[in-house]
């Protein structure tokens, strides 16, 4: 007999994209149980293939996002009906969206998004969680933040230049054929 999850399995990839601390994370590992699909995360798979912690910036040859960016865009161009996935990446849609122009595929891109003032709160929750004595605040938090989110966005651009000076988080967002990213 075929499981509840079995039966349920979605016929499409779901790609989680947005901002750090949005609840990606959270939901792609509610997704996948619910749906006994893989769950890949971009910021784990860095991290084994390079030992970089992707929580903050880190001066890294742009040929490692690329190489990361490739690696995503080949599983979205590669998605199936039949062996659908969770990608939970800051660039998924905006990836997957140069993807679709070239053809119709099995995916549907989600866009998480919170204030910047929640997502630090949530941040600083974690940090005293798992260290209680830290001596971090909210504005240490947003600061760090600010500082990654500026230096990915850069990184991002030199790897995608029709990026340009457009917000990949905008739910406006539209692809190189004129589509809505989310």
């Amino acid at each position: 007999m075929t499981g509840l999850a079995e039966m349920e399995k979605p016929t499409v990839s779901i790609l989680i994209s947005g901002p750090s601390r949005t609840g990606k994370t959270t939901a792609a590992n509610m997704l996948a149980e619910r749906y006994a699909i893989r769950n890949i995360k971009i910021g784990e798979e860095f991290r084994k293939r390079t030992g970089i912690d992707t929580s903050k910036f880190v001066d890294r040859p742009r040929e490692l996002d690329q190489q990361m960016d490739d690696f995503q865009a080949d599983m979205i161009r590669n998605s199936t009906p039949e062996d659908p996935f969770i990608l939970e990446a800051r660039l998924a849609a905006f990836l997957a969206s140069k993807e679709r122009a070239l053809r119709l595929l099995p995916v549907v891109t989600i866009l998480f998004w919170a204030p910047e003032h929640v997502r630090m709160e949530r941040q600083l929750r974690k940090v005293r969680r798992e260290n209680p004595n830290s001596t971090a605040t909210l504005a240490d938090l947003l600061a760090g933040e600010r500082e990654r989110e500026k230096r990915d966005l850069v990184l991002w651009r030199s790897v995608h230049p029709y990026l340009g000076g457009k917000n990949v988080f905008d739910p406006a967002l539209s692809g190189p054929d004129g589509r809505p990213v989310y």
